[in-house]
């Protein structure tokens, strides 16, 4: 009872028996904070355990990831390379065919222009010829 009186009445001096008993009330109350961290860290470890399995789950996903991706890239790339092979088969056929084409062509041309060339030597020759005979029948008096 003289504990409750003693309280009562305020506070106004720091002795012992209040700072210990202060003291007392704050291990208390820290020791309650403590159990509270104690669990938190027990979260966040689980936390941390889910982090790692996480991070092995993606490390895997992307270990698939980047094989399906670089086996894509083969397929696409040997695609290609077929596709360009049968590009650059069929072009240099296409071109073959091209110069053959052209080199008949080029035959019929040169026929024409020979026989296109004939006719003229021999339109020439004729001329020449006619020429020369008017000259022979002017000279020998024969054109009057």
């Amino acid at each position: 009872m003289m504990e409750a009186l003693k309280m009562e009445r305020p506070m106004t001096e720091w002795n012992d028996d209040r700072l210990d008993e202060l003291n007392g009330r704050m291990k208390e109350g820290f020791a309650d904070v403590d159990k509270r961290f104690e669990q938190v860290d027990k979260r966040f470890d689980k936390v941390d355990e889910r982090f790692v399995r996480l991070e092995g789950e993606m490390k895997e996903g992307f270990a698939k990831a980047n094989g399906d991706l670089k086996e894509e890239v083969a397929n696409l790339d040997r695609n290609m390379k077929e596709g360009f092979a049968r590009v650059d088969r069929e072009m240099k056929e296409g071109f073959a065919d091209l110069k053959a084409e052209i080199q008949r062509m080029g035959d019929r041309l040169e026929k024409r222009i020979d026989r296109l060339s004939n006719r003229l030597d021999r339109f020439i020759f004729t001329m020449v010829a006619a020429g020369v005979g008017l000259l022979v029948a002017a000279l020998n008096g024969g054109l009057q």
